[in-house]
């Protein structure tokens, strides 16, 4: 391809079925091939997904997702990003089955869990491209720093660190200490 040709952009659904060697998020029709995020990683998300997930049992709605599950932050061209765990309530979900492609689902609540190979600014911008779709809230976790940074569009940002209880506008009842999200990691 020569330096004048423009690049194809393809829309989400496309993008669902394509296969790749590891992580990828598409972004404005353009393919972001990641790297592997690692140990530390993984064991926060898990962490975070066991601690999510025990609440949503205690109060019996919505769902937690894990793995990169997509969130169709723009269209035309599409943005198709890949939340480590996002919480959706019962009023946000679909009334019926999700059919294969891109549910039109808008999270309260979406997790980042920064790796090695992140830059804040990038991560940043992947919180604002939340905020501005209407997700009410998002965790940024820094498994390095041991910080958690929770962003809303109504509130000035808030870091927490271990010591510190992270609670939670949108999971009314969710409250746990800092220090669980990176037990083990």
């Amino acid at each position: 391809m020569s330096a004048g040709t423009p690049t194809k952009l393809i829309t989400a659904v496309e993008f669902l079925d394509m296969d790749f060697d590891g992580p990828a998020e598409l972004v404005r029709g353009e393919v972001l091939e990641m790297t592997r995020p690692g140990w530390k990683h993984g064991v926060v998300c898990g962490n975070v997904a066991f601690l999510l997930g025990q609440w949503r049992r205690q109060v019996g709605q919505g769902i937690v997702t894990t793995n990169d599950t997509g969130v169709l932050t723009e269209r035309d061209p599409d943005t198709l990003r890949g939340p480590d765990l996002f919480y959706v309530s019962e009023d946000r979900l679909p009334k019926l089955d999700v059919p294969h492609g891109v549910p039109a689902i808008i999270p309260n609540l979406c997790v980042e869990v920064l790796s090695p190979s992140d830059r804040w600014s990038d991560v940043l911008r992947k919180a604002s491209e939340y905020l501005a779709l209407g997700v009410s809230e998002v965790w940024l976790i820094d498994p390095e720093d041991r910080i958690v940074q929770i962003l809303r569009s109504d509130t000035a940002t808030i870091q927490l660190r271990v010591g510190d209880q992270l609670t939670s506008q949108e999971l009314s009842g969710f409250e746990c200490a800092i220090s669980l999200l990176f037990e083990r990691s």
